[in-house]
Protein backbone atom coordinates (compact mmCIF):
# COMPACT_ATOMS: atom_id res chain seq x y z
CA UNK A 1 0.00 0.00 0.00
CA UNK A 2 2.05 2.87 -1.22
CA UNK A 3 0.72 6.31 -1.93
CA UNK A 4 1.26 7.94 -5.31
CA UNK A 5 3.47 10.99 -5.49
CA UNK A 6 1.58 14.26 -4.95
CA UNK A 7 0.48 15.97 -8.14
CA UNK A 8 1.92 19.46 -8.33
CA UNK A 9 -0.21 22.27 -9.68
CA UNK A 10 -3.45 20.30 -9.30
CA UNK A 11 -6.66 22.29 -9.38
CA UNK A 12 -9.69 21.75 -7.21
CA UNK A 13 -12.13 21.42 -10.11
CA UNK A 14 -12.82 17.71 -9.62
CA UNK A 15 -14.51 15.69 -6.93
CA UNK A 16 -12.41 13.81 -4.39
CA UNK A 17 -12.05 10.07 -4.86
CA UNK A 18 -10.88 9.39 -1.30
CA UNK A 19 -12.17 6.18 0.25
CA UNK A 20 -14.62 7.26 2.99
CA UNK A 21 -14.64 5.25 6.21
CA UNK A 22 -16.93 6.08 9.11
CA UNK A 23 -15.96 5.03 12.64
CA UNK A 24 -19.06 5.14 14.87
CA UNK A 25 -18.94 4.82 18.63
CA UNK A 26 -22.06 3.57 20.36
CA UNK A 27 -21.77 4.17 24.09
CA UNK A 28 -24.07 4.47 27.10
CA UNK A 29 -25.18 8.07 27.70
CA UNK A 30 -22.84 8.62 30.63
CA UNK A 31 -19.76 7.86 28.49
CA UNK A 32 -18.39 9.67 25.48
CA UNK A 33 -15.46 8.87 23.23
CA UNK A 34 -12.51 11.22 22.98
CA UNK A 35 -12.81 14.17 20.62
CA UNK A 36 -9.11 15.06 20.80
CA UNK A 37 -7.54 15.21 17.34
CA UNK A 38 -4.34 13.46 18.48
CA UNK A 39 -6.33 10.57 19.96
CA UNK A 40 -8.44 10.11 16.82
CA UNK A 41 -5.37 10.39 14.61
CA UNK A 42 -3.80 7.54 16.58
CA UNK A 43 -6.95 5.43 16.23
CA UNK A 44 -7.11 6.02 12.46
CA UNK A 45 -3.42 5.25 11.95
CA UNK A 46 -3.69 2.10 14.07
CA UNK A 47 -6.78 0.82 12.28
CA UNK A 48 -5.40 1.53 8.83
CA UNK A 49 -1.68 0.87 9.19
CA UNK A 50 0.57 1.52 7.19
CA UNK A 51 -1.28 4.70 6.19
CA UNK A 52 -0.14 7.91 7.91
CA UNK A 53 -1.83 11.17 8.88
CA UNK A 54 -1.85 13.86 6.17
CA UNK A 55 -4.58 16.20 7.41
CA UNK A 56 -7.80 16.75 9.34
CA UNK A 57 -11.06 18.72 9.19
CA UNK A 58 -12.84 19.87 12.35
CA UNK A 59 -16.54 20.09 11.54
CA UNK A 60 -17.26 22.25 14.60
CA UNK A 61 -14.87 25.04 13.67
CA UNK A 62 -13.79 24.43 10.07
CA UNK A 63 -10.22 24.27 11.34
CA UNK A 64 -7.94 22.18 9.13
CA UNK A 65 -4.29 21.57 8.35
CA UNK A 66 -3.86 23.53 5.12
CA UNK A 67 -0.70 22.81 3.11
CA UNK A 68 -0.96 26.21 1.39
CA UNK A 69 -1.08 28.05 4.71
CA UNK A 70 1.83 25.96 5.97
CA UNK A 71 3.77 27.15 2.90
CA UNK A 72 3.04 30.80 3.81
CA UNK A 73 0.25 31.30 1.25
CA UNK A 74 -3.40 32.17 1.76
CA UNK A 75 -5.73 29.27 2.48
CA UNK A 76 -8.15 28.82 -0.45
CA UNK A 77 -10.54 26.51 1.41
CA UNK A 78 -12.47 28.63 3.88
CA UNK A 79 -14.05 27.16 6.98
CA UNK A 80 -17.68 26.36 6.09
CA UNK A 81 -19.12 22.92 5.40
CA UNK A 82 -18.87 23.37 1.60
CA UNK A 83 -15.15 24.12 1.92
CA UNK A 84 -14.53 20.59 3.24
CA UNK A 85 -15.01 19.21 -0.30
CA UNK A 86 -12.32 21.51 -1.71
CA UNK A 87 -10.03 20.55 1.16
CA UNK A 88 -10.56 16.83 0.42
CA UNK A 89 -9.46 17.39 -3.18
CA UNK A 90 -6.34 19.19 -1.91
CA UNK A 91 -5.61 16.29 0.44
CA UNK A 92 -5.89 13.86 -2.45
CA UNK A 93 -3.97 15.88 -5.03
CA UNK A 94 -1.30 17.66 -3.01
CA UNK A 95 -0.70 15.27 -0.10
CA UNK A 96 -1.40 11.88 -1.76
CA UNK A 97 -4.31 11.22 0.58
CA UNK A 98 -6.25 8.00 0.08
CA UNK A 99 -8.52 7.58 3.11
CA UNK A 100 -11.08 9.89 4.70
CA UNK A 101 -11.75 8.53 8.21
CA UNK A 102 -14.83 10.17 9.71
CA UNK A 103 -15.54 10.20 13.45
CA UNK A 104 -19.18 11.43 13.67
CA UNK A 105 -19.26 11.59 17.49
CA UNK A 106 -16.52 14.25 17.34
CA UNK A 107 -17.54 15.84 14.01
CA UNK A 108 -13.93 15.29 12.95
CA UNK A 109 -12.39 13.81 9.81
CA UNK A 110 -8.83 12.47 9.69
CA UNK A 111 -7.16 12.03 6.29
CA UNK A 112 -4.55 9.34 5.74
CA UNK A 113 -2.17 8.72 2.86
Amino acid sequence: MTSPAPKSGSGTNHRSLLARIEVKLETPREYRGSEIIGDLRGVAETLFYPFKFVGFWDGHTGNHLCPMKEAGKDCPHGEDAAAKSAYAVTIEDELAGELEVVFPHADLTVYLG
